[in-house]
């Protein structure tokens, strides 16, 4: 079992060897958020979105000012079709990039799998067991949301998953928000909760959105909207 800053900054989740989340509510971490070209990823900041209509620089990187956060380790960026290379982790979506839309990462960290394999799909709101919704594609309007397994290691391919929309004025209990849809003006937020496992069915989020240039603390950096001048990121924190 192991401690990973995985939900956000004002959550840690506890990762059992099933692939189980729990949360522990931690309010004093603070973000910081920059953008990137994705040539050289600096040391200690985390990609974790993409602006598609950024030319200069798409990627969306954060960083904690948590004690467990770690500041030494470097990121690796690239572009990929729908074919993973192995050690490479998909976490978003160009939506503009016909030939390669999906992103992917790889960390210095020495707890990164080099071993790891992904596939990924797209579906509708039917999830097929086994497989983690992780981001969207908003321009697609039959099969929109982008599907991640992994083939190796403990994934667990029992796991079940199911997704749904919200204004973001009340997340219902249970429901975490993961992603924006900015093409959609009354539902833009997209919400998963899992079916299976040790889910927290009672966890109770909030969200918001910032400029970037002061997180408050205890609000995580999660999803961008490219078409807001103003206040582009948003931001989630569990309350309960």
């Amino acid at each position: 079992m192991k401690a990973i800053p995985l939900l956000g900054c004002s959550t840690f989740a506890i990762q059992c060897e099933e692939g189980a989340l729990k949360s522990e509510t931690i309010l004093t971490d603070g973000w910081q958020i920059k953008t990137s070209d994705g040539q050289k990823i600096p040391a200690g900041w985390e990609p974790f979105n993409f602006d598609s209509f950024d030319e200069q620089d798409p990627y969306l990187l954060r960083r904690s000012s948590s004690s467990k956060w770690n500041k030494k380790r470097s990121w690796k960026v690239m572009t990929a079709g729908f074919k993973i290379p192995v050690g490479w982790e998909p976490f978003g979506y160009d939506g503009n990039d016909e030939s390669d839309p999906v992103l992917l990462r790889q960390s210095s960290s020495t707890q990164w799998d080099l071993e790891q394999k992904w596939e990924i799909k797209t579906a509708g709101l039917k999830i097929p067991v086994g497989w983690e919704p992780f981001t969207y594609d908003c321009k697609d309007q039959s099969d929109p949301f982008l599907l991640r397994r992994c083939t190796s290691g403990k994934w667990d391919r029992k796991q079940n998953w199911e997704v749904t929309t919200s204004n973001g004025l009340e997340i219902p209990e249970g429901w975490e928000p993961f992603g924006y849809d900015w093409e959609d003006q009354s539902d833009p937020f997209l919400l998963r909760r899992c079916t299976t496992g040790n889910w927290d069915s009672k966890q109770k989020w909030e969200v918001k959105t910032s400029n970037g240039q002061k997180i408050p603390a205890g609000w995580e950096p999660f999803a961008y909207d490219s078409k807001d001048q103003s206040d582009p990121f948003l931001l989630r924190r569990l309350i309960n």
